[in-house]
């Protein structure tokens, strides 16, 4: 593979000479606008708020561990009908009742220990979707990167085509004035630069068409977009890529943690059918109870054993629910780890096709300009007439059309292989920014206690 690259370098910097040796998996470019969509892209911001908003979770499952303080204030009438209280006559008197309560939990059957991993685990899983949509992001990024840089290329070629065109066009108009070719002739290279007009306005159009996409995605014009191959070298052969890709490519490990949380689901739902106990203590004092002016303080503190015997087939029918949504994801793991060897043999596979390609397009420009040389001369002498030319400069054209979109098969598909890989992300890209810290907002929430508004 190595010696592939070298070749394939070498040929590049003959049509590219930007193209230069690098470690990096990114151009100067094309990092800078990565860079720049890593800050400010708002779909990522979205993402990483979702994930803290699951960090949330963490001190929802500690809470557990900890007492419930409530007061309350209680106050109305009662009626009795028993005799020897001063109250009315009707049997109604005035009680107020204000205190405190404190509950604690002292066991729940490790359903509390149990919430706490699926907690974590569920973040886990957040992490990782952030990762994947960081990864979609750049990937979408790349490819329309790629696309403006071929366009651009395909524009300058179409314009220097028509260039070519009306020099034969003047060309063959004076020769008819003089009697050497035809009106035929004429009409010809009037039609062949009125085509190349027609491309190139095209290609103008798609240029503004991919400025635009260019714009909403990076947040600034495209400047000088190229495509650097030079720093398109795998490493690893595809049964190390393969490997890398199923235990990085964030698909993999969300799923991974989902059927971790799910596990510990099944777990916790189970242990909630077992007994619990808690302590439950109790202040208050109380007015108007033996008679409306009397007054008393109460404590009180009990030890109480909660025992399910029939939860009208709730629970039971939620851990069947909880234990098939873990087999189909455990199926859909299979399926996404499956696609992803797939995917990285087909990708690997399209970048091989395209550097064959790219030799191959390579040695049919040489060969058309030899050949459109000699028309030249064959021309000059009379063996062959201005539609032969055309012919011939329009199967150069085509060949060197044809090698550009083989750059950008090849520039793609290495970064779908990345993609698939699990490494378009900052850090592996190696983008110079201030990478987004998942932790902080975990440890900063996971073991806050007060129920403090923010």
């Amino acid at each position: 593979m190595k010696k592939v690259f070298k070749n394939f370098c070498l040929i590049f910097l003959i049509i590219f000479p930007q193209c230069s040796s690098s470690n990096q998996i990114v151009n100067d470019d094309l990092k800078q606008s990565l860079e720049k969509l890593y800050e400010l892209n708002p779909k990522i911001k979205y993402y990483r708020n979702i994930l803290k908003s699951k960090d949330e979770l963490m001190p929802q499952a500690y809470s557990e561990f900890r007492p419930e303080i409530k007061g309350y204030y209680q106050k109305g009438k009662v009626h009795t009908n028993s005799h020897g209280f001063n109250i009315t006559s009707d049997g109604i008197r005035s009680e107020t009742n204000k205190g405190i309560t404190i509950t604690q939990d002292i066991f729940d059957g490790g359903s509390s220990l149990s919430n706490i991993q699926v907690a974590k685990n569920t973040i886990f899983s957040e992490r990782y979707i952030l990762q994947d949509k960081e990864q979609e992001i750049f990937f979408d990024a790349i490819k329309i990167y790629s696309e403006f840089a071929t366009e651009k290329s395909n524009f300058q070629l179409k314009k220097k085509n028509v260039e070519v065109l009306k020099n034969r066009f003047e060309l063959t108009k004076e020769q008819f004035e003089i009697g050497e070719v035809t009106l035929t002739d004429v009409s010809i290279a009037d039609a062949r630069l009125s085509l190349a007009k027609s491309d190139l306005i095209e290609s103008e159009k798609n240029l503004e068409s991919l400025t635009a996409n260019y714009l909403y995605l990076f947040g600034v014009k495209p400047i000088s977009p190229k495509i650097d191959l030079a720093v398109l070298e795998f490493k690893k052969n595809v049964d190390d890529i393969k490997s890398l890709g199923l235990k990085k490519n964030p698909k993999v490990n969300d799923l991974v943690y989902q059927i971790k949380s799910l596990e510990y689901q099944i777990k916790t739902l189970k242990r909630k059918k077992l007994p619990s106990v808690k302590l439950e203590a109790d202040a208050y004092i109380n007015e108007g109870y033996f008679r409306t002016d009397s007054k008393r303080e109460v404590l009180s503190a009990f030890a109480i054993i909660d025992i399910p015997l029939y939860q009208s087939g709730a629970a039971s029918s939620k851990i069947r629910e909880v234990k098939s949504q873990l087999f189909a994801l455990n199926q859909l793991l299979r399926q996404v780890k499956e696609e992803i060897e797939f995917n990285i043999t087909s990708s690997i596979s399209s970048y091989d096709h395209s550097y064959s390609k790219i030799n191959a397009y390579k040695k049919q420009i040489e060969s058309n300009k030899i050949y459109l040389e000699g028309l030249r001369q064959e021309m000059q002498l009379g063996e062959r007439t201005m539609l032969d030319l055309l012919d011939g400069e329009q199967e150069l054209l085509k060949s060197q059309l044809d090698l550009v979109k083989s750059y950008r098969d090849l520039f793609n598909s290495y970064y779908e292989t990345i993609f698939f890989m699990g490494g378009l992300n900052p850090r592996d890209l190696g983008l110079n920014v201030n990478y987004y810290d998942e932790t902080t907002n975990f440890d900063d929430v996971k073991f806050k206690w007060l129920d403090i508004i923010e």
